[in-house]
């Protein structure tokens, strides 16, 4: 199969249905974010497991890689998901997409690709939106990533922070079912390729930050963040293997203004977290 390029995208072309292996992956999922919720492996309110709402981000992507493999190195700028139900672990995903843009700004060609969601029942269960950026040509990238920075900086967040160290392992156990990881091709499985691509060593998938906000926001909403998630995230800069990040956050209004910062203070990933909450 034949890479993505910014030529072959039709804008308005639908691709669907894809399904997503969510039994199949969810342990490895959780092994490579250290979520240890309960709600993931025993009964939940729902009565089976149910699976973080941010694994539809990667049931996104994966998506895409059924169209075509994006090329390594491809800049994951920013992603949008939100989730209309519990993703229950015992009824399986199944996604609709479309590429919606396309477009050249800063020197780059970008797409975005958005996803509906429903479940093996056709319960609605959420939706994806995804943007990337090609990379230059010559193959050379910009180490700024999602747009203008925020200015966030060193900060302490309201809300109980969450450190985490991306070994290799754990890099490994989240993107080895990526369609360029199979192929030996993953700027965030194999070393050669992002060496390749530019970088000193593997990349952590912008996602898995995703991942620990997603963590963050369980423990203080509980069932409600399962039934109605929402993220809107910008990835701004790389993160490395071996690099560890600290997930904090403060309550803005009615969402959550969250940030993932390096043990250096350097925000890697910037953006809002909300959820509907009912009344007591």
């Amino acid at each position: 199969m034949a890479d993505l390029s910014y030529d072959t995208i039709e804008v308005g072309q639908d691709f669907g249905p894809s399904k997503y292996p969510l039994k199949e992956r969810i342990a490895r999922h959780l092994e490579a974010v250290e979520n240890e919720h309960p709600w993931h492996r025993e009964r939940s309110p729902w009565g089976p497991p149910v699976a973080p709402p941010s694994i539809l981000g990667n049931a996104a992507l994966r998506f895409l890689d059924s169209i075509s493999p994006v090329p390594p190195g491809t800049l994951h700028a920013k992603h949008e998901i939100e989730t209309t139900a519990a993703l229950r672990v015992d009824r399986q995903p199944v996604g609709y997409g479309r590429f919606t843009d396309k477009y050249e700004k800063r020197g780059r060609r970008w797409f975005v690709f958005e996803t509906r969601w429903r479940d093996e029942t056709g319960l609605i269960i959420g939706k994806s939106k995804l943007t990337m950026a090609f990379l230059e040509e010559g193959g050379s990238r910009k180490e700024e990533e999602g747009g203008q920075k925020p200015e966030i900086g060193e900060r302490k967040g309201e809300l109980t922070a969450i450190l985490r160290t991306l070994t290799q392992e754990k890099m490994t156990a989240y993107s080895e079912d990526s369609a360029n990881a199979v192929r030996g091709m993953s700027i965030h499985v194999q070393s050669e390729a992002a060496k390749k691509a530019g970088f000193e060593t593997t990349v952590a998938q912008g996602l898995m930050s995703a991942e620990y906000i997603s963590e963050m926001m369980t423990s203080l909403l509980g069932k409600e963040w399962f039934e109605s998630a929402k993220l809107s995230l910008a990835f701004l800069r790389p993160v490395l293997s071996g690099e560890t990040l600290s997930t904090n956050g403060r309550l803005a209004e009615s969402a959550l203004d969250g940030a993932v910062v390096r043990r250096v203070y350097e925000t890697v990933t910037a953006g809002t977290a909300t959820a509907l909450v009912r009344p007591d």
